[in-house]
């Protein structure tokens, strides 16, 4: 007979508290977490879509290159180089739906999974963030590339920007906090 241990009746507990946490007091998600439900499941099936495969299999081709460990490469239709199919994501070039009502729920999935493939691009993961930032926050595709060369700057360790924003000129009390760290990455690489 096997029962359970005392640490994996706490643990099953714990589980359950973390479920009924986020229920309301009808046992319900609210609209609110049903929709990030929802948009979970639509872009798991998204990932598996037949129209995104076969667009992505229709730009696919042998890398011929003995001196590479890749069997496939695809253009990025953006910078148009060749990349690894790990490193390319498939756009939708009609930009981003929102999902927050349920009101939402069906233009939202028309939206990512009743596509064509005229509506897609094969896009390398850099060139698909820039996009993305540039469409987001409604700046220039070039403005979008730098600000996300500062946001990869900005990434690294504390000390490791310090260090490179005052070789690069920068004096130290204007490298105190993230905020003034931003400033200067901006105007070093606009230079």
């Amino acid at each position: 007979m096997v029962v359970a241990t005392k640490a994996e009746i706490l643990k099953r507990k714990k589980k359950l508290e973390g479920f009924l946490k986020v229920l309301d007091e009808d046992g319900r998600l609210s609209e609110k977490k049903l929709c990030t439900q929802i948009r979970s499941a639509v872009r798991l099936s998204w990932m598996k879509h037949p129209v995104k495969l076969a667009y992505l299999y229709e730009h696919t081709y042998p890398d011929i290159n003995p001196n590479t460990r890749t069997k496939w490469l695809v253009d990025c239709e953006m910078c148009r180089l060749p990349k690894k199919l790990s490193d390319i994501e498939i756009n939708h070039k009609k930009g981003e739906n929102p999902l927050l009502s349920f009101d939402d729920v069906v233009p939202f999935a028309k939206s990512i999974l009743g596509v064509s493939a005229a509506e897609l691009e094969c896009l390398c993961i850099e060139c698909h963030a820039q996009l993305t930032y540039s469409q987001r926050y409604g700046v220039s595709l070039g403005e979008a590339k730098a600000e996300k060369a500062v946001i990869a700057k900005l990434k690294q360790p504390v000390a490791k920007q310090k260090a490179e924003l005052k070789k690069a000129g920068f004096p130290p009390k204007e490298l105190s906090n993230t905020d003034l760290r931003r400033i200067a990455y901006r105007k070093l690489l606009t230079v």
